[in-house]
């Protein structure tokens, strides 16, 4: 249960989005997700937030891989 607390601490808290930007995603993905966070009494959570957190933990993460496949003709990207 320890695992599902880290998950719902990481991706399932609310962000505010100051500046939205436009980004497409499969219906399907759209669909789970809408009904994933549908399903949630998390006030404030939004299928935009629940991707932007998503994509911030996959770019922390794999942070030094995006650097060097950028780098290969320039400076670090992130």
């Amino acid at each position: 249960m320890a695992e599902m607390a880290s998950y719902e601490e990481q991706y399932l808290k609310p962000i505010e989005i100051d500046r939205r930007q436009c980004v497409y995603i499969s219906k399907r993905n759209h669909e789970v997700l809408t009904s994933l966070i549908r399903s949630l009494s998390q006030k404030g959570l939004t299928v935009g937030g629940y991707i932007d957190n998503v994509i911030t933990e996959h770019l922390e993460k794999h942070k030094a891989e995006i650097n060097h496949i950028y780098r290969r003709e320039r400076n670090d990207l992130i």
